[in-house]
């Protein structure tokens, strides 16, 4: 670098009003990687103006507007004469200057080799098969151009945990009991961590679905690989099933079920039962916890269990309704008739389409049940999720209504349901 270019950076340094005006320069710069282009500052400042005036020999004013070439030629004819524009720019703002192109292949060098790396180290199936299909990851990419060594080490952390799922599947394993045996830090997985990050990246490729968008897929994304996260918290209620521990009724929970007793399971609870059964065949489930408790009051008189969701379903909750599915149970399903009800609604209907059907969600119960709540927009934007499918009349009505239905309005037919012979 020569000292011209050194002297003109200093000389720049000592008066603020260059500073935007360099910023947006080294902007054109690296964009088309030479002095190419426009600067314009809609909303200059009098001592930028003044700034520009004291470079180009002439006023300007608000919008400053300069070609990025006509800087570059007034460099060559004043007192920094032979300092090119890309020399002062690198010594005024400490930084060797790439364009984006060169930018863009600096980070496919660099996250090319760390994949290679992480590959070198892996032993899984799934690890090496998602490292060769990982290169475009926008997560990854970023990582490489940011904090490249930071991503290395999180790269490994993931694979070993991954690696370690594989060398033992078909048991359950706690999330902080996985981190701390491949890394020997028990939160290095975490969602937060960017090794979490990789990892949930890792464990959708082995599941062949999308990353999950929300705390509850990603819950049920961690359980359906066989990770325990939130254990206890994760909560479903029932009255009346038959819960197994090994071939026998759970003595606990056949206690609760003689005496007409709700039972609230954890995620904890539901990993050591082996099956699930309803004695007469069917089970209902509702949505809302008042509607539960309330219809619980005649539990004595039901002809078959109750579970309750609490709205939208826990991993305790699917795990629940995919054990009763297993016994090829008869699953009722009523929620809400707004958005999201039906929204989940239609969600359970598809995890399990030759089992679970709508109880009393139909266009006549949302006339029954109908409030004087209009629907918001959050609520009304997941009614085309409906499209298609049984509970399409629906959503259509309810979009018609512009009001959202409610459970408790329909107490007296769904305790009915459950206490007449079916």
């Amino acid at each position: 670098m020569s000292e011209q270019a050194r002297a003109c950076a200093a000389y720049f340094k000592t008066r603020p009003g260059y500073r935007r005006i360099l910023t947006e320069l080294l902007k054109k710069y690296q964009r088309f990687g030479r002095p190419a282009g426009s600067v314009c500052l809609p909303d200059a400042s009098r001592e930028e103006c003044e700034a520009a005036r004291s470079f180009f020999g002439c006023s300007f004013s608000p919008p400053l507007r300069f070609q990025t070439a006509a800087f570059e030629a007034e460099l060559q004819r004043g007192a920094f004469q032979g300092a090119s524009l890309q020399e002062v720019l690198e010594a005024y703002f400490g930084i060797e200057i790439q364009t984006k192109k060169e930018a863009r292949a600096g980070v496919d060098r660099r996250l090319s080799a760390l994949l290679r790396q992480a590959a070198e180290e892996a032993e899984g199936e799934t690890s090496l098969g998602w490292l060769r299909a990982a290169e475009e990851t926008p997560l990854l990419r970023r990582e490489a151009a940011r904090a490249p060594e930071a991503l290395g080490r999180s790269l490994s952390q993931a694979c070993r945990g991954m690696d370690r799922l594989e060398r033992a599947p078909g048991g359950l394993v706690r999330l902080a009991v996985l981190s701390a045996e491949t890394s020997g830090d028990p939160h290095a997985l975490d969602q937060g961590t960017l090794s979490g990050k990789l990892f949930l990246h890792l464990l959708a490729f082995h599941s062949g679905t999308e990353l999950p968008k929300g705390a509850e897929q990603r819950d049920s994304l961690y359980y359906e690989n066989g990770i325990l996260c939130d254990s206890i918290s994760s909560l479903v209620s029932q009255v009346g099933l038959i819960l197994y521990k090994g071939e026998e009724e759970h003595p606990a929970h056949r206690a609760f079920r003689q005496a007409h007793e709700i039972c609230t399971l954890s995620l904890a609870n539901l990993s050591r039962l082996t099956g699930a059964r309803s004695p007469s065949g069917r089970a209902y489930i509702v949505e809302n916890e008042m509607v539960f408790t309330q219809l619980c009051d005649q539990a004595a008189q039901f002809h078959s269990p109750l579970v309750c969701t609490s709205g939208q379903p826990s991993v305790a909750a699917l795990r629940l309704i995919d054990l009763l599915a297993a016994e090829g149970t008869a699953l009722f399903y009523s929620g809400d008739l707004d958005g999201k009800g039906l929204s989940i609604a239609t969600q359970l209907c598809s995890r399990h389409p030759r089992l679970l059907r709508p109880w009393h969600m139909s266009p006549q119960d949302h006339g029954l049940c109908r409030s004087d709540i209009a629907l918001s927009p959050a609520s009304r934007s997941l009614l085309p999720g409906c499209a298609g499918t049984a509970l399409a009349e629906t959503a259509e009505a309810v979009g018609r209504s512009g009001y959202a239905g409610y459970q408790e309005l329909l107490l007296p037919l769904l305790e009915a349901d459950l206490t007449e012979t079916p």
